[in-house]
C-alpha cells in the first residue's frame, strides 16, 4: 500500500497540486450528497454517509451518535460491537461541541476536557476502538450528534485534503440531520392536527345530526296537526336537495334548501286544524288564512340563527310563482331565488301525489302533466328539466343514491310515464 501524502502537502518531495486536491474534494462531496439524497430512509442515509466518510478518510472504524433525551446514542457504526452505551450529553460537552466547527484531533492538545472525557468513555466501552478524530454535528439551532472516527489504514494522520473534505461533509450531515428533525416535528404536529381535525369533524357531524333531528322533530310536530301531510316535509326535502345538487348549487345553498324545505310549512302552527282537515272547498277567508302560513314561517324562522343563510326567506317564498300569481308577496321571476323555485316545484309535486282531506292522491302521470303545463308560468323550466331527468333515472333504476321520489308507492304506467317524460325533456331542450 502506498504511503499517504504528508501533512505539508508534499508527495515524493513535491507539493500535491491544488487542482488535484479540489478534484478529490469535489468527487468525495458529490458521492456524499448523492448517497444522502438517494437513500430510502433516514437511517439508510446515515449509514451511507458514514461509509462515504470512512472511505474518503481511509478509516476502518467509526460511529455516529445522535442526541436523544440528553444523551448521545449510537445510531450507525462500522467496526464496533453492538450495545455501545450512550455518551452523557453534559452541558460542558454540548458547549464544547458547539464551539468546534472542524474535526477535533483528540490526541492533540486542542481537545478540551469534556471532549476528552467523552472519548475516554467510548474507548472504555469498546477497548479495541481507538478514537483519533471527533466531529461535532451542530447547526445554529442546536447540537445533534457526534461523529467519532478511528485510525487510518496506514496509521498516519489524515492529509489536509481529507480533513478539509471531512469538515464540509460533517457540515452537510449536520444540516441533513437538522432538516430531518424539523420534518419529523412537522409530521408529529401534522398527526396531532389531523387527529384534532378528525375529532372536530366528528363533533361537527354529531352537532349537525342533533340539529337535523331537532328540525325534523319540529316539522313532525307541525305535521301532527294534519295526518294527511305526515312525511310531506321530508319528501319535499329529499326531492329539493336532489334537484339542488343536480343543478350544481354550492354546498352551503344546498344545506339551506335542505333545512328550509323541512321547515317550509312551520307557519301552519298558527293555522286552525279545522281548516287543515276540512274535507271540502275552503271559503275565501279560509284561503286567506292558509296563505298566511309562509309569512308566519318567515317570522318564526327569522328568530333562529341557522348555520346556513336565507332559510327563512326560502320558506317564505315557496308559494311564489314566476308569473306573479303566487303568495304572500306576489313576486315574479328574478325576485324569486333559485332555492325557493326548487322547493316550490317539489312541494307542489308531493302535494299532488299525496292524499288530502278533500281528494285522493293523483296518479303520477296526472301530476306530471300539471307540472309540465305550468312550466314558465309557475315553475322554473330549468328546475323542471332536472326534475324530469332525475325522476326518469329513478323510474329506470339508474339513480345510485337513495330514492327521492318513492315511485314504488305511486300509481303509474311505466311505459306511458317514461314516454311522457321524454316528450317533456325534448320540449325543454
Amino acid at each position: 500500500m502506498s504511503a499517504r501524502p504528508p501533512e505539508n502537502g508534499l508527495q515524493n518531495g513535491n507539493r500535491v497540486p491544488a487542482g488535484r486536491r479540489e478534484a478529490f474534494k469535489l468527487k468525495a462531496l458529490r458521492d456524499f450528497t448523492h448517497c444522502i439524497s438517494r437513500a430510502r430512509n433516514f437511517d439508510e442515509s446515515l449509514h451511507l454517509a458514514l461509509m462515504v466518510i470512512l472511505g474518503t478518510c481511509s478509516i476502518v472504524k467509526g460511529a455516529l451518535f445522535l442526541e436523544e433525551q440528553g444523551e448521545f446514542r449510537i445510531r450507525v457504526s462500522r467496526g464496533l460491537p453492538p450495545g455501545v452505551p450512550p455518551v452523557e450529553g453534559s452541558r460542558e460537552l454540548v458547549a464544547a461541541l458547539r464551539r468546534s466547527s472542524r474535526p477535533i484531533p483528540v490526541r492533540r492538545r486542542g481537545a478540551s476536557g469534556p471532549v476528552r472525557k467523552a472519548v475516554d468513555d467510548i474507548e472504555r466501552s469498546v477497548p479495541a476502538f481507538r478514537v483519533e478524530h471527533l466531529c461535532s454535528l451542530v447547526t445554529r439551532s442546536g447540537s445533534f450528534g457526534i461523529l467519532v472516527l478511528g485510525t487510518t489504514l496506514t496509521g498516519e494522520p489524515m492529509a489536509p485534503r481529507q480533513r478539509e473534505t471531512l469538515g464540509v461533509m460533517t457540515s452537510i450531515l449536520s444540516t441533513h440531520i437538522a432538516n430531518h428533525r424539523v420534518l419529523a416535528d412537522l409530521s408529529r404536529v401534522n398527526d396531532v392536527l389531523q387527529v384534532q381535525v378528525e375529532e372536530n369533524e366528528r363533533l361537527l357531524d354529531g352537532m349537525n345530526r342533533i340539529f337535523l333531528d331537532t328540525i325534523r322533530a319540529l316539522a313532525a310536530a307541525i305535521e301532527a296537526k294534519d295526518p294527511y301531510t305526515r312525511g310531506h316535509s321530508e319528501r319535499v326535502a329529499k326531492i329539493s336537495v336532489l334537484i339542488a345538487k343536480e343543478l350544481g348549487l354550492p354546498d352551503i345553498e344546498v344545506q339551506a334548501i335542505h333545512i328550509a324545505s323541512i321547515l317550509h310549512d312551520v307557519g301552519k302552527i298558527g293555522t286552525s286544524r279545522a281548516i287543515l282537515m276540512k274535507p271540502n272547498s275552503l271559503t275565501s277567508a279560509e284561503v286567506r288564512e292558509i296563505q298566511r302560513h309562509p309569512r308566519t314561517s318567515f317570522d318564526i324562522l327569522s328568530e333562529i340563527r341557522f348555520p346556513y343563510p336565507g332559510v327563512a326567506i326560502l320558506a317564505r317564498d315557496h308559494h311564489e310563482r314566476l308569473d306573479g300569481s303566487g303568495y304572500p308577496g306576489r313576486k315574479r321571476e328574478r325576485q324569486i331565488s333559485m332555492g325557493a323555485r326548487i322547493i316550490a316545484l317539489a312541494d307542489s309535486f308531493d302535494a299532488m301525489i299525496s292524499t288530502r282531506p278533500y281528494r285522493e292522491s293523483l296518479p303520477l302521470l296526472h301530476a306530471l302533466e300539471e307540472i309540465r303545463s305550468c312550466l314558465h308560468s309557475h315553475y322554473d323550466p330549468m328546475v323542471g328539466r332536472v326534475f324530469f331527468r332525475t325522476l326518469r333515472r329513478e323510474i329506470t333504476g339508474e339513480h345510485e343514491a337513495a330514492p327521492a321520489f318513492t315511485v314504488r308507492s305511486m300509481r303509474y304506467s311505466r311505459t306511458e310515464t317514461l314516454d311522457f317524460i321524454d316528450g317533456a325533456l325534448a320540449d325543454l331542450n
